[in-house]
């Protein structure tokens, strides 16, 4: 029975999409584009474009409302190798190694306040995903609920901080004059701020999760998103109030020198507080949404067998949130999660682009797709947009940085001999079912069932 409402919908988009980058990402943008115009346009294209690749994506959601999200619409719209490939990525870095690099960067904050933790961060950032991985084996209204109170924190206490920064200044912030950027550098800046806003899209993959998805799901995403651009812009705003766009570039930890100019030397444990909110929340929805995707493909039979069991008690995915622990784990003991980032985040627009193209190729196959004449322009030209913006960024990146770029394409391609596997094993044993007389999927399951909980 689906156990998630608009109110949690959209607490697991906005904890989702807002965890740490928010503190650190901006000194990116500001390096890349030294003016105040064009850093906040970038924020705005930023999240205009999430907003456009959320409409699409809730209308996909209404139309396949099933545990996997973008792992089912790239599945129906080109078939299962494509949505293989996706899926793969994400467990191998995208999902895996973001939750490596926000478990780090709690532990380093944990630090700031607790010292006797010092020098023991990957054990610290270990342990919080373990715990987030055994909150979510308890089952979804755990999870859900833990989300919840976690996503308000997170809000309430960046908006007191830009706040406080907007009503006392700091200093006399003089932004640095410059050169409008060219189209290329400007698109190149796009990348830190688009991995701000990254996750926007992970509501999806709970679809079988939400009641009324038809309603529930645009709510969770456009409610999420609305919710963290204006966040993202409050911050912002403050950022530059306080400090000049010079100094923002240099700066290492751009949040913890702002709370410094406005709170004196409590600004350090202030912000280390604000992160040890805000990492778990996303974290948390990574773990969340990644299992039911790992579910979905253990269903189709290109995953462990195992990773489509439910808890006999709870409910939950048991062994698909423990395959994202621990790869997680295994990450941040091998230190590559940051260089397999950089590369698949080229990967995750391209799979991207294909999913607003996926909008296009459903209503050419479906004469009733849309309802009206006015969704057909809204999702349309959302489609359009976040298509356009989404295929600009990787063919940016092919020219702007060529090597990162074909680290992506190499982790997404290193799949191909995986799915090969898989499908030969789930084809041996479709014949071994016919042979005995059983209807089998393949996968270890009789029947599809279209939620998790």
């Amino acid at each position: 029975m689906p156990l998630l409402g608009a109110f949690d919908a959209v607490m697991i988009v906005a904890g989702g999409v807002v965890g740490v980058g928010i503190f650190i990402n901006p000194s990116e943008v500001a390096r890349i584009l030294p003016s105040p115009p064009a850093i906040l346009l970038a924020w705005v294209v930023g999240g205009v474009a999430a907003m456009m690749g959320g409409i699409a994506c809730s209308k996909l959601g209404r139309r396949f409302p099933r545990a996997g999200g973008l792992y089912v619409y790239l599945r129906e719209a080109y078939g299962p190798a494509v949505a293989f490939l996706y899926g793969w990525t994400v467990l191998l870095a995208i999902f895996s190694g973001i939750t490596a690099a926000i478990s780090l960067t709690f532990a380093r904050y944990a630090g700031v306040l607790f010292p006797a933790l010092g020098g023991h961060e990957r054990a610290v950032a270990a342990a919080l995903v373990g715990a987030l991985a055994l909150v979510n084996y308890r089952g979804l209204r755990t999870s859900g609920n833990v989300q919840n109170v976690l996503s308000m924190a997170k809000l309430a206490g960046i908006a007191m901080l830009a706040l406080l920064a907007l009503a006392t200044g700091g200093g006399k912030a003089v932004p640095l004059a410059g050169p409008a950027p060219g189209l290329g550098a400007f698109l190149f800046a796009l990348f830190p701020v688009f991995m701000s806003y990254g996750g926007w899209y992970t509501l999806t993959f709970l679809a079988a999760d939400v009641r009324a998805p038809e309603r529930n799901l645009p709510i969770g995403i456009v409610g999420g998103l609305a919710l963290v651009i204006a966040t993202y812009a409050l911050i912002n705003a403050a950022y530059m109030r306080v400090l000049r766009v010079d100094e923002i570039a240099r700066s290492p930890a751009v949040a913890a020198e702002m709370a410094g100019r406005i709170l004196g030397g409590r600004g350090a444990g202030v912000l280390a507080l604000l992160v040890l909110v805000s990492a778990p929340g996303a974290v948390n929805v990574l773990i969340l949404s990644g299992s039911r995707l790992y579910y979905a493909m253990a269903k189709d039979g290109l995953f462990f067998a195992g990773a489509a069991r439910l808890h006999p008690r709870y409910g939950s995915p048991a062994w698909s949130i423990a395959a994202q622990a621990l790869w997680s784990g295994v990450l941040l003991v091998s230190h590559t999660y940051g260089q397999l980032l950089q590369g698949t985040m080229f990967a995750e627009w391209t799979f991207f682009a294909l999913i607003g193209l996926s909008v296009f190729v459903f209503a050419a196959r479906e004469p009733g797709f849309y309802r009206g004449a006015g969704e057909r322009a809204l999702i349309g030209a959302s489609a359009a947009g976040f298509t356009g913006v989404a295929a600009a960024v990787v063919g940016n990146a092919l020219f702007q940085s060529p090597r990162q770029a074909l680290v992506g394409v190499a982790v997404m391609l290193a799949g191909l001999p995986v799915y090969a596997m898989w499908r030969g094993r789930r084809s041996a044993a479709a014949r071994l079912g016919r042979a005995a007389g059983i209807d089998h999927d393949g996968a270890g399951a009789v029947v599809e069932v279209d939620g998790v909980e």
